[in-house]
């Protein structure tokens, strides 16, 4: 094995400056995790906006199906907030479809609190958060946030 072949199987990780590409994949699980690996850190916030829309939705995931809301508290809150904030930059969603994530993460928020775990609100969340990350190619700051997750 060359050092080439060795390199192009190391994934390949957002510069934080770049335009950002969005592969072509039909399974909405293995593209989110893609774009998990692409654009969220190993720790910490995400260095762009797309990534971090990507580390919520995925933060939020991990809570509900991992484990099972035991963790879920005013940072998942203001993690959701920022999510609908991101919503509304660059290449933003039409107000018809703010309207309907608004809703949404209502409801995700009413599950944590109650424990109550449902797999099609969670799979919302991270289709609209890839679906805002296709909108936007053109790198977007993070915004300053009061969340710590």
């Amino acid at each position: 094995m060359t050092k080439d072949d060795v390199k192009s199987k190391e994934k390949s990780i957002h510069d934080g400056v770049s335009p950002i590409n969005v592969p072509d994949e039909d399974d909405e699980d293995k593209l989110f995790q893609m774009l998990w690996e692409y654009l969220v850190p190993p720790c910490g916030k995400a260095q762009t906006a797309q990534g971090e829309i990507i580390r919520i939705a995925g933060r939020v995931q991990h809570e509900f199906l991992a484990n099972g809301c035991i963790n879920w508290d005013e940072d998942f809150h203001k993690m959701l907030d920022a999510f609908l904030k991101y919503l509304r930059l660059g290449n933003r969603f039409s107000e018809e479809d703010l309207e309907i994530a608004e809703f949404f993460v209502g409801r995700v928020k009413e599950s944590g609190d109650n424990a109550f775990i449902d797999d099609q609100l969670i799979g919302v969340l991270c289709s609209s958060a890839m679906t805002w990350v296709k909108q936007n190619p053109k790198v977007i700051a993070p915004l300053k946030t009061e969340y710590v997750r």
